[in-house]
């Protein structure tokens, strides 16, 4: 009796013992990661939450995480019933069920039977395990256990309807909601969810797009349908009869892809991730469909590539963006994204330019520029019609986009400076100014659409830059100042004076006013179209990504249709200046005054201008000049001549005295102007000097470092010219004291010099002089 009490004492020690073991392992079992290093897919739609694009996992296939929250109870439930019912009772292992499949598997050996649960399942998933063995078996169980020892039966269901295999590439209940019935997984009907819970047990015959695949899923899908009337006894009858439908499966190859550029260069995402962007697919399919019509309608001319950009001003939010006429035409490399391309921008940079000439003090809209053959040094600009207009206010140098003021404005502002403010502004591979000198400001550089877009974009929001969203959460970075309000508000006042190709002759024209500038690159490779129409922003470009000449590629003609096409067919949007109205940069916030200008020299009007035009005038920032073009001088009446005193002889008459610069564009353009007569030979030079206006020296310039001349130059290397009031008839020239030349105005001496410092010094015939010190150097190998 003591030995059997001793050996049944030490069987329930040992029992203890065990129990305390199986207990500490259970407890100090490792926790396994649910879902390791497998990836997911990522689904990117709309700002509306349409799908754009599907984009697979990095093991290619399709995996979209689905919280089970996201998920319609019907397809838990379905599930559950199709594949565990015992799933929240047991521990991860169903003995029984095991036992039955064994003895149905390999004893009676009628059909094979898996007995696996839910969570079985989901760790032969999760850990890649053949459970095709005994040995197989025993594993898959002990991982079941300690995935049921570390999670909940919701987070054990959500992996395995994450996971499950749907079909060919298809895994996760999400995935295959999108792709076969293009929807959410919480908007499956019971039908679907019915068809959907049968296909993991079979995925390979259940595949619905596969012949002979979906008969055998709706027969599976029938048997579950019966099971689940049997078991719920609410059941609306119009429900069941609903289920009995046979629901239409989408193909993979189906799967939408829009806006493939702006997916996939455009949009930084994660995996497990749906991605709502700012995207909205039916001005996307717009912009499309205006690029396909407009590149087909085209063609004969040889244009067959273009690329568009339409972004909300008000929070810079990207709506469309077509990198190219077509993503998988090879013809034309339709998988660059024009919108990141670099490329030459013409004159569509001219707008920026003004708005700094602006703030520098430089213009005010009604500044006199002028539009007549100049050089600098050797570089000599040309206009695009090969043409002058003579004076030309400020605006309508813009507005007409003249090359040879935008050049003298850029000499006058310093490309170092406007190559600086590019850069930052977010322009990224500029070289140095230097590479670029004044063709600068005709599009010299290369620049990005997103970049140009992002400045016009600073001018909407009143010289505030910021980057793009293309998803609405994402707050852009820090906001910066490139402009004042003022300059932004004006530049955009003088693009919306811009006429439209194909503006009515005469009558009002009721479309939306737009704010917009054209650009074509030197040789005919770009042709762009930028501006404002409401609060959005577009860009336009036409051309080839090969940089490809093509005489079609202007502006006005290849790419202005373009814009206006879209333009026209956006949806209403409140006008640029009333988008203003709701911000400091509404007209009456701003540091803006309105004053009369003279009308024919846009400078403050003196006593003698015949008429006034009004102005806008940034005070303390914009020239401060009264017009001396105008003015009263003493004639002598019995000689006709200019006297120096005024008597009985003498009377005051007005004269035009224009600079000799714009007085040589009115003589070739036959315009007549009322120049004043010589002074008389009674007065001299310390009379006649101390009236009018100094010369001006324009070349040589401070700036510029000169090299000597080649033995073999015919002519001299420095060009002397310079600007005489009105009544000036010739200029002497002199280096140093020396008197090396004399000219007329309108004419230009060629100096040969010598290594060296010098003063250049002009003299006009009436004792008005200048100077200006210049550096010569020696020619580079003498």
């Amino acid at each position: 009796m003591t030995v059997v009490l001793r050996w049944r004492s030490r069987a329930l020690a040992a029992w203890v013992a065990l129990l305390v073991c199986v207990l500490l392992a259970w407890a100090f079992v490792p926790k396994p990661a649910l879902y390791g290093d497998i990836p997911f897919s990522t689904l990117v739609t709309d700002r509306e939450g349409r799908p754009l694009k599907l984009v697979p996992a990095d093991d290619g296939r399709y995996r979209l995480f689905t919280e089970l929250d996201d998920i319609a109870s019907v397809a838990q439930e379905a599930t559950l019933l199709y594949e565990d019912r015992g799933f929240h009772r047991h521990p991860g292992v169903d003995p029984f069920a095991l036992a039955r499949a064994a003895w149905t598997t390999y004893v009676r050996r009628t059909r094979v039977v898996g007995g696996s649960t839910i969570t079985m399942q989901l760790a032969r998933l999760r850990f890649d395990l053949d459970t095709r063995s005994v040995f197989g078996k025993l594993v898959q169980s002990a991982r079941a256990l300690q995935l049921e020892r570390h999670y909940s039966k919701a987070e054990i269901l959500e992996a395995y309807l994450n996971l499950a295999p749907y079909g060919g590439s298809i895994e996760g209940i999400g995935t295959a909601s999108r792709i076969y019935f293009d929807k959410p997984a919480s908007a499956l009907s019971l039908g679907e969810a019915l068809a959907l819970a049968v296909i993991p047990q079979n995925p390979t015959d259940r595949f619905p797009v596969r012949a002979g695949g979906r008969a055998e899923l709706l027969a599976a899908r029938e048997r579950l349908l019966g099971a689940w009337v049997s078991g719920v006894d609410d059941t609306d009858p119009g429900t069941i009869a609903r289920a009995r439908l046979v629901p239409g499966f989408r193909s993979p190859a189906a799967l939408p892809s829009h806006a493939p550029h702006f997916v996939r260069d455009h949009v930084r995402y994660d995996q497990r991730s749906l991605v709502r962007t700012t995207l909205d697919l039916d001005l996307q399919g717009l912009v499309e469909a205006r690029i396909a019509a407009h590149v087909e309608r085209r063609r004969r001319d040889g244009i067959e590539n273009a690329a568009a950009m339409l972004v909300d001003a008000r929070a810079m939010e990207v709506l469309a963006l077509v990198g190219s006429a077509g993503f998988f035409d090879a013809g034309i490399a339709g998988q660059v994204n024009g919108v990141r391309a670099p490329r030459s921008p013409g004159s569509t940079l001219k707008p920026l330019l003004y708005a700094l000439a602006l703030d520098a003090g430089l213009i005010h809209p009604m500044t006199l520029l002028e539009d007549a053959p100049r050089r600098y040094a050797a570089y000599t600009p040309e206009n695009f019609d090969r043409g002058f207009l003579g004076p030309v206010f400020a605006r309508d140098a813009l507005v007409y986009s003249r090359n040879v003021p935008a050049v003298g404005l850029l000499a006058d502002l310093g490309v170092d400076r406007f190559r600086g403010w590019l850069q930052g502004a977010g322009v990224t591979d500029l070289r140095p100014a230097s590479d670029y000198g004044l063709a600068l400001a005709l599009g010299g550089s290369e620049i990005t659409m997103e970049e140009l877009t992002r400045l016009y974009a600073a001018l909407a929001g009143g010289g505030i830059w910021r980057d793009f969203a293309t998803v609405p959460e994402f707050m852009p970075g820090t906001a910066e100042r490139l402009l004042s309000k003022e300059a932004s508000f004006l530049v955009l006042d003088m693009l919306r004076d811009v006429a439209r190709p194909d503006a009515p002759a005469r009558g009002f024209d009721e479309r939306p006013t737009v704010a917009w500038k054209t650009g074509t690159s030197f040789g005919f490779r770009d042709a762009w179209s930028v501006g404002l129409i409401g609060h959005y922003v577009l860009a336009v470009w036409v051309g080839n990504f090969d940089g490809s000449a093509n005489p079609a590629l202007v502006g006005r003609e290849a790419a202005a249709p373009l814009f206006f096409a879209i333009a026209d067919s956006l949806p209403e949007s409140r006008p640029w200046w009333a988008v203003q109205d709701e911000s400091p940069e509404a007209p009456g916030a701003l540091n803006l005054r309105q004053v009369d200008v003279c009308a024919t020299t846009g400078d403050l009007p003196g006593p003698h201008c015949p008429r006034t035009t009004p102005s806008w005038f940034i005070p303390g920032v914009s020239p401060i000049r009264v017009s001396t073009v105008y003015r009263a001088i003493d004639i002598d009446r019995r000689t006709g001549l200019r006297s120096c005193h005024a008597d009985d002889h003498t009377e005051r008459i007005v004269y035009e005295f224009w600079p000799s610069n714009l007085h040589d564009v009115f003589r070739r353009a036959g315009i007549a102007i009322r120049r004043p007569p010589p002074w008389s030979p009674d007065c001299g030079l310390d009379e006649t000097s101390a009236t009018g206006l100094a010369p001006r020296i324009r070349s040589p310039q401070r700036s510029l470092v000169y090299h000597a001349a080649t033995p073999s130059a015919e002519e001299g290397s420095v060009p002397f010219s310079a600007v005489v009031d009105g009544d000036a008839r010739k200029m002497f020239w002199f280096v140093d004291h020396r008197l090396v030349a004399s000219t007329k105005p309108g004419e230009s001496y060629f100096w040969t010099p010598r290594p060296g410092r010098f003063t250049v010094r002009v003299v006009d015939d009436l004792g008005r002089a200048a100077a200006e010190t210049i550096r010569v150097r020696a020619f580079p190998g003498l």
